[in-house]
């Protein structure tokens, strides 16, 4: 056997930089398409203005059926009081430090607890307060149709905690979670 010596040999493959943009174009869109259908998957966030003062009052998903327009309108009453309740909320984290500061003075003061835990239950109050009178008049505002589609997002809140599948009505949605 012999071997033909003006046999071309196979090119070396070469780094370009073409292929490698190709390369981080597709690890970008398996990052987009995986971010995507993780949150398919887990669901939609709370709201910009859903604070744990009203969350419980006001469904969040309460609001993805309205149009944009009343929507708006709606979260206004919560923006008109956001000052406040980020004061208050501020409040309540002082309290919590407060506390972590008490315990773990030396010696220990059961008092100087107590006055935190005091301070802290206080502040939730006051902070409470204000996002229920937020939420109220947030409910006034709302029309005989939205005060049903409300209480329709509530029931499927409710039974979700309990465990029944799915929103009632045969929604596609997730019902709304705590």
């Amino acid at each position: 056997m012999s071997t033909d010596v003006n046999t071309p040999r196979p090119a070396a493959r070469r780094f370009t930089w073409l292929k490698a943009a190709l390369v981080a174009s597709l690890a970008l869109n398996l990052l987009v398409i995986g971010g995507g259908i993780a949150r398919w998957y887990v669901g939609f966030g709370p709201d910009r203005y859903a604070r744990l003062t009203q969350a419980q009052l006001i469904p969040r998903f309460f609001f993805h059926d309205l149009d944009r327009a009343r929507r708006a309108e709606l979260f206004a009453v919560f923006k008109a009081h956001d000052k406040e309740i980020r004061d208050e909320r501020q409040a309540v984290k002082a309290q919590v430090l407060e506390l972590a500061t008490a315990l773990e003075a030396d010696p220990y003061d059961p008092a100087r607890v107590n006055a935190a835990v005091d301070g802290f239950t206080a502040k939730s109050e006051a902070l409470f307060t204000t996002g229920t009178g937020a939420a109220l008049e947030l409910i006034g505002k709302l029309s005989p149709d939205e005060r049903r589609l409300m209480a329709k997002h509530l029931r499927a809140r409710e039974d979700h905690d309990r465990g029944a599948p799915g929103a009632p009505g045969g929604d596609d949605k997730k019902p709304d979670a705590p």
